[in-house]
């Protein structure tokens, strides 16, 4: 019994230490992931949860935070009757999350199902069509990604060791001084909380995403071997895969995937445009110096006054030719209004808000191409000078 309980101890608290920290290095990444639940549970079960969208952040510092500390105190065996109850509420809310999630993409994806028209009267929408979906419940942030059926099983399979933790509180005691373990576990508070203001004040230390410093984008648009698909084929009754499409038109199509999954391109939805057309090609072209500009009408114009002043007079230098934009998802009028209040004399392109929050995780921030290849990327907090933006280009 000592075993068990040891491993379990040792075990969840390192994963969720590990699950907290990598997300905590991109809080704004679990905001958003926040906010899709907030809207995907407005619909589903209550308008009030719109309100929530707001406070996502904070929501998820404090998750992120929370879970740390907590893995933290399971280790040193710290306040384990209160901590416990904690950790049970915790796993509890993740449960029911991945597991909403789960269900919902089903339903989502086999609208055919009588489950689904189920699922969709539980939900209160109109049929399986009108259900929203959570793609990911985000429990490792980017670093690892679960399909949402395996986030559930991870959270069910998780919930083991805790429940046997959670009846064995009471037997639990530290090998530690117990001022030692509140030095810890402080610490602990206070490192975790620092390294998500930092990231939120300025870029996530280590970037997990595929528009990273270093990242090729014309080639994470391509697939990285040929794709194999696999055809769903229904005949009286038999279902059957076909790696090629049957010549024999008594079966019946019914659905189709790819073999090979992790040969898909890592990027399909980066596209940019202006009024005279598409311009996604256009931005692999030489130096491209992008002022990334999400929601235009939440921008202080004084937050743009040094990035005006560099933008403004790249196109004057000689010796390499970098070519400023500006990247947005707002509309029109708020970009514009933004660009005259801070003298912000560039081109103005569109994109996707959901590519912007995956490319850049502050609302003004800066992001650097050369023939398609990721050279800097900056928080509107770090302004780079001039020299470093002509080394880069260069």
């Amino acid at each position: 019994m000592k075993f068990i309980t040891q491993f379990f101890r040792i075990f969840t608290g390192v994963l969720f230490i590990f699950s907290g920290s990598v997300k905590l290095i991109d809080p704004v990444g679990t905001q958003i992931k926040m906010e899709e639940y907030f809207e995907v549970f407005a619909q589903a079960f209550h308008p009030a949860f719109e309100h929530l969208v707001e406070y996502a952040l904070p929501v998820a510092v404090v998750m992120c935070v929370a879970e740390v500390v907590m893995g933290v105190a399971l280790l040193l065996f710290y306040q384990m009757r209160i901590n416990m109850w904690v950790f049970l509420l915790l796993m509890l809310f993740f449960t029911f999350l991945t597991g909403y999630t789960a269900l919902a993409l089903y339903a989502k994806e086999n609208p055919e199902t009588s489950f689904a028209a189920f699922f969709a009267r539980l939900a209160g929408v109109d049929g399986p069509a009108s259900i929203n979906a959570v793609s990911d419940c985000g429990c490792f942030g980017d670093f690892i990604k679960l399909r949402p059926l395996q986030s559930f099983i991870k959270d069910l399979i998780l919930m083991v060791p805790t429940l046997f933790l959670f009846f064995r509180r009471n037997q639990l005691e530290s090998e530690f001084k117990n001022s030692v373990n509140q030095v810890a576990v402080v610490l602990s508070l206070v490192i975790s909380t620092w390294v998500a203001i930092h990231a939120i004040r300025h870029l996530p230390m280590v970037d997990f995403r595929p528009y990273k410093v270093g990242a090729d984008i014309p080639a994470a648009m391509q697939p990285s071997a040929p794709l194999v698909y696999v055809y769903t084929m229904e005949r009286n009754g038999e279902t059957k895969d076909f790696t090629e499409y049957p010549s024999d038109t008594t079966w019946k199509f019914k659905s189709m995937d790819v073999a090979n999954p992790e040969a898909k391109p890592k990027i399909t939805d980066y596209n940019v445009w202006n009024d005279e057309g598409d311009f996604t090609k256009q931005t692999f072209e030489g130096v491209r110096f992008m002022v990334i500009i999400r929601k235009a009408e939440k921008v202080d114009p004084a937050e743009l006054k040094s990035i005006a002043s560099l933008t403004n007079s790249l196109p004057k230098i000689s010796s390499v030719k970098i070519d400023p934009m500006i990247l947005t998802s707002s509309d029109r009028s708020s970009v514009e209004n933004l660009r005259h209040e801070a003298q912000l004399s560039i081109p103005c392109y569109y994109a996707d808000g959901v590519v912007l929050k995956t490319i850049m995780r502050s609302n003004v921030g800066l992001w650097m191409l050369k023939n398609g290849k990721v050279l800097g990327k900056w928080h509107s907090n770090d302004c780079p000078d001039i020299e470093e933006v002509l080394k880069l280009a260069r």
